[in-house]
């Protein structure tokens, strides 16, 4: 089976381990299937977009709504806690939530199709669009500009990767509570043992490369740097990609000043001078200087796996993942920016997910006055967050006290850098031909990224909007 195939969702399933470990030492969120629904007090359970009301606290009623999310068991406690605050304090709502692990999106887009769906629920950046597109998501942006009370209406308060991501055709469509920049993680012992120093701000492409050139070791002992070298007795890494585009080739393009796609859709330059130096570059990574290991050798051993085993001493991963402070880490780990790339700048791609409204919801105002609590009182909970006053040093090591206080320092350092890829309704045919058509014999090294970036363009091209 042609390894594109396997790892046809690999991307998607790193990007949302960032999310997996967004609370850190604490919260899990997942993002998966079977309805486990939590009720908030005493209250009833009301049809998607209803109007049943129950008593306030205060006396007088409140309007009931419902509130989807894809938290798992535990994760959905520590939401009912948070929610059961934000009910007591609302004078005009009380949400009830519903949590679905299995099959969110799938069971989110099937309410919405049938009318029954929660008045406001969870969204990432990948279905987002594609929502708005279909009129299924209430547009915020006046609601947002005309709100002066809710804190998290303040957007001038967000990095502004975050704000681009929850905006369709000009218009705002949810409110971000989590955004994850990659940075990379060092085993700082294996560093020291190979005599290279950790990385800097400074560090450019080149100095990452001679750095993993030095850290990768043959059989034999000797690192790629030197001659005799032979990539086929390989034991230990100095970096790791899985041959599926994780880390993103989009953010190496996004370093050397090229576009996957241009900012109005239209076109997909993925032969760009640009575009094909970064493609070329992270591919001989692998094909060229054997610095990585090879698809099969990270299905057999496992991808962060490599990396916490202490088999590969570099490795891109969510700025959330904490893989420092996992259990069974072999040698102390950092949390470093990634180099820049040609064009002066270190840009990464980043998970970001939204509080929604739905369209049909009876009581839209009812329903965005509570999207605006919860976003404040989730994004205190989360971290990373995209709202500058609350990514603080403070926040993320009360979240992640096990954290490492210069891979904190770092997490803040990445978040302006952190900006979602341009999806679009009808991308996933869009990265599908990136995946099949162009990274796969990329990566094999069947052909080179000039070659196929002039091939593939074209097919690119044919699915964006018209």
């Amino acid at each position: 089976m042609p390894f594109n195939k396997k790892w046809a969702f690999t991307s998607l399933l790193l990007i949302m381990s960032l999310i997996l470990a967004a609370c850190g030492d604490a919260t899990n969120t997942s993002a998966p299937a079977g309805a486990n629904t939590v009720a908030s007090g005493a209250a009833t359970t009301a049809a998607a977009g209803g109007t049943a009301t129950t008593a306030a606290a205060a006396g007088g009623p409140k309007v009931e709504l419902t509130m989807s999310i894809w938290a798992g068991v535990d994760e959905a406690k520590e939401f009912q806690a948070i929610l059961d605050k934000v009910n007591a304090s609302a004078t005009n709502y009380h949400v009830t939530v519903q949590a679905s692990p299995q099959e969110y999106m799938t069971k989110l887009q099937t309410g919405l199709a049938s009318g029954t769906a929660a008045d406001i629920f969870w969204v990432d950046v990948d279905n987002l669009s594609g929502l708005a597109d279909k009129g299924s998501l209430l547009d915020l942006t006046d609601m947002i500009k005309n709100d002066k009370t809710h804190p998290a209406a303040k957007l001038d308060d967000y990095f502004q990767g975050a704000l681009d991501a929850g905006t369709y055709k000009s218009k705002m469509y949810g409110l971000p509570w989590i955004s994850q920049p990659l940075v990379l993680y060092v085993n700082l012992d294996m560093f020291k043992a190979a005599g290279v120093n950790p990385p800097t701000n400074d560090w450019t492409w080149d100095d990452f490369l001679k750095a993993a050139q030095k850290l990768t070791v043959d059989g034999s002992g000797k690192t790629a740097a030197d001659s005799g070298f032979d990539s086929k007795t390989i034991k230990q890494w100095g970096f790791t990609s899985n041959s599926a585009d994780w880390p993103p080739t989009q953010m190496f393009i996004w370093q050397a000043g090229g576009k996957t796609i241009s900012d109005d859709f239209k076109t997909s330059p993925i032969d760009s001078p640009e575009a094909v130096k970064a493609e070329q570059w992270y591919a001989d990574l692998v094909n060229k200087y054997h610095v990585t290991p090879t698809a099969t050798q990270v299905k057999d051993q496992g991808f962060d796996t490599m990396f916490t085993n202490g088999k590969v001493a570099m490795f891109v991963g969510g700025a959330a993942d904490s893989l420092e402070t996992r259990e069974g880490m072999k040698g102390q780990a950092q949390a470093f920016l990634v180099p820049k790339g040609p064009a002066g700048n270190r840009l990464t791609q980043a998970y970001i997910a939204f509080n929604a409204v739905n369209s049909k919801s009876k009581n839209p105002q009812a329903a965005y006055n509570a999207l605006a609590d919860l976003t404040d009182a989730i994004q205190k909970w989360k971290v990373p967050v995209p709202r500058k006053s609350l990514s603080t040093k403070e926040a993320i090591q009360k979240a992640q006290p096990k954290r490492p206080a210069a891979s904190i320092d770092t997490i803040i350092a990445a978040l302006p850098d952190a900006k979602a890829a341009p999806i679009y309704p009808g991308y996933s045919q869009w990265a599908d031909i990136w995946n099949t058509q162009f990274i796969d014999p990329l990566f094999r090294g069947k052909d080179t990224a000039e070659s196929l970036a002039k091939k593939v363009r074209p097919q690119l091209e044919a699915t964006l909007p018209k």
